[in-house]
């Protein structure tokens, strides 16, 4: 996702406010950042820690919370700070012409929204469309495969709900579980035969993760001895 986002913004970026040439940070240099922002706003960093701080402005982006969205979701006087500093933030991202990693996806999403002519280009250049581990991706990465996708739904996932234990830069796996109504006539092929396991450890394993209420299911089996 981010290597093809980064090839379409480096020749689009002018159109969303980026020369081409921009810079992407990484995480060490989005702290930082965090951090001169904080002391502009006379923010205690010893009170208030950057690198948590950059931590929840990732969380915003992978949930597709945009800066002027981040305070109508603060739970907490934390929230409504981290949700200056992300203003802040990326005002100097910008200034400097540089997007962080979260950037490549949401950039790319505001790029294909406000400009139909680039959508239309990609759509008809990416006619077929396959994703693998399709449990880890996000928000922005599920709207930038409804962007292809929108043309023509020639669209073939593979994951495995049951393998989605983390939140890896905001995985839902929601979208995994979604995706027949996403995707209207799409066919589900499930891929049961294990080729690694015993019989003892796969019915160890399914009665583990039946005890998980949001997933597809399915049913297990193996020939190995």
């Amino acid at each position: 996702f981010h290597s093809l986002c980064v090839k379409m913004l480096r020749i689009h970026g002018h159109l969303i406010g980026f020369n081409n040439n921009f810079t992407i940070y990484d995480q060490s240099d989005s702290t930082k950042l965090v951090r001169n922002c904080m002391r502009d706003s006379d923010i205690d960093t010893k009170q208030y820690s950057p690198k948590r701080i950059q931590a929840h402005i990732s969380s915003l982006k992978n949930q597709r919370i945009l800066p002027g969205e981040a305070v109508e979701f603060a739970q907490s006087f934390f929230d409504v700070k981290v949700a200056e500093i992300y203003s802040s933030y990326q005002k100097k991202l910008m200034l400097a012409n540089s997007m962080d990693f979260d950037d490549l996806l949401l950039k790319t999403n505001e790029l294909l929204n406000n400009f139909p002519e680039v959508l239309a280009k990609y759509q008809e250049k990416f006619k077929y469309i396959l994703v693998d581990e399709y449990q880890d991706t996000n928000k922005p990465q599920f709207m930038l495969i409804k962007y292809l996708a929108g043309s023509h739904d020639q669209v073939c996932v593979v994951g495995d709900d049951d393998q989605s234990i983390y939140s890896w830069r905001g995985a839902e796996v929601g979208n995994i579980l979604r995706f027949e109504e996403d995707f209207p006539g799409a066919k589900t092929v499930r891929l049961e035969r294990n080729y690694r396991s015993t019989p003892h450890i796969l019915a160890a394993a399914s009665g583990l993760i039946a005890h998980n209420e949001d997933r597809l299911g399915k049913t297990l089996w193996t020939d190995v001895n």
